[in-house]
């Protein structure tokens, strides 16, 4: 038998997730006093990652609950040692480990806090020897304060309504998100201005083209996907089209032919041919791109968004040399092409569409980023307020049977510094 047993009280919350695993090879290192349970502590970590003093003084409440209980102690500390010293949880397990309020009441989030918030030192290390600037550390970890006061206003998803699992107005983590928090407190996900990027494998089967001569691009559909008469896949947002076309590529050693992806985010049936001597392949499935991530903390503002992609295509050459990138991709319910109907033109969405090479995603919920737009109220959208011309339009497409589709955008550095003259929407016919 173990040494180090999972204590009685423990052990049926975590049985069956990765916090079960490892247990004695964790407690066997675990040291006398938890540094990250201390109020100093605490106090700096969260003073990093921008929280306000109340929630710093719940966070120090909860440490105090947790430190002197040899068991809560035990499971904060391998938590932290899992996550952040020998790293064997996998970061996807971590949204099914457990809600504690069961032992702790009001602070069962504010436990998943203080572990995320126990990464500040690991990641400060990785960025100090990155010489990644303070105000940018200080807007990446922020993110980690972005969740916790979510979880403070509207508190958790469970079975599809949000609720606090114990009391409201408390400050903690949803595991459900821990995955995301991860990302950077791993070193993985850096905020620059208004937005967050990381590196990552381009995923969608279409393939990028740049002419030689004036720079122009092309995204051409790879073969086999499916595209209703409109131009949107065939099954996105629950609809089918018996009228539905396949899509078609080929390349010889001197031209492609392929259907192409219109700028503004929809499949052309009719084929086109790009000469080789005349267009280059950039991007193609599984090549590294630099993925772009909205902070749900504030407007998109059109200014601000654009001037972060600038800096952050700076940001990466400079700090992170080893993750070079051959287009900057975004994935999200606001490129959806829609919004486009929905929004007046000046909408930061509209104008932010506006300025990217859009593409369709397959993607088969027809009411993306709702959470996102109502909050508590996605669960019940007759209650939900009318309070933004964004919520009106919203809540009148749904009501006359319309659907949202996420979406899709690409960039390239080289054109960044064209950030408001629409330069794909622009280009030369093909």
């Amino acid at each position: 038998m173990s040494s180090h047993p999972i204590p009685k009280k423990i052990r049926p919350l975590i049985k069956d997730t990765t916090l079960e695993t490892d247990w004695a090879k964790s407690i066997q290192s675990m040291p006398t006093t938890l540094p990250f349970l201390q109020t100093k502590a605490i106090q700096e970590y969260g003073e990093w990652a921008t929280f306000p003093q109340g929630a710093i003084d719940f966070t120090i409440q909860a440490a105090q609950k947790i430190a002197p209980d040899p068991d809560l102690a035990q499971l904060a500390w391998h938590a932290h040692n899992i996550l952040f010293i020998n790293k064997s949880a996998n970061r996807s397990s971590t949204r099914d480990w457990p809600l504690l309020a069961p032992l702790l009441n009001e602070y069962g989030g504010a436990f998943y806090l203080l572990i995320a918030l126990s990464g500040i030192p690991t990641i400060r290390a990785i960025h100090k020897s990155r010489n990644v600037p303070d105000d940018i550390a200080k807007l990446t970890y922020r993110d980690t304060y972005v969740w916790a006061q979510q979880y403070y206003d509207i508190g958790i998803p469970i079975d599809g309504k949000f609720t606090h699992p114990d009391k409201p107005n408390a400050w903690g983590l949803c595991t459900r998100i821990f995955p995301w928090i991860l990302s950077h407190l791993h070193g993985d996900l850096y905020r620059v201005g208004r937005l967050q990027f990381k590196t990552g494998p381009y995923r969608q089967q279409m393939r990028a083209y740049r002419h030689r001569q004036t720079g122009d691009m092309r995204l051409i559909a790879e073969s086999g996907l499916e595209f209703r008469p409109g131009g949107n896949f065939n099954g996105a947002g629950g609809i089918t089209d018996s009228k539905a076309w396949t899509s078609h590529f080929t390349e010889s050693n001197t031209e492609v032919t392929g259907n192409l992806i219109h700028p503004n985010g929809h499949a052309i049936q009719d084929p086109i041919t790009l000469q080789l001597s005349d267009w280059e392949s950039v991007v193609q499935q599984g090549d590294t791109i630099l993925e772009i991530h909205i902070p749900e903390d504030g407007p998109m503002g059109f200014d601000a968004c654009g001037e972060s992609l600038s800096q952050a295509a700076a940001f990466f050459s400079k700090h992170l040399p080893d993750r070079p990138f051959k287009a900057i991709c975004c994935t999200s319910w606001l490129l959806d092409p829609t919004y486009q109907k929905l929004l007046s033109e000046k909408s930061n969405i509209v104008r932010f569409q506006s300025e990217c090479y859009l593409f369709p995603l397959n993607a088969r919920g027809g009411r993306s980023g709702l959470e996102r737009i109502f909050g508590p109220y996605t669960h019940d959208l007759s209650t939900a307020p009318r309070d933004s011309s964004m919520r009106r339009a919203v809540l009148d497409h749904l009501e006359k049977d319309g659907v949202l589709i996420s979406g899709g955008c690409l960039l390239w550095p080289e054109h960044l510094s064209q950030w408001g003259t629409q330069t794909y929407c622009n280009q030369s016919a093909p």
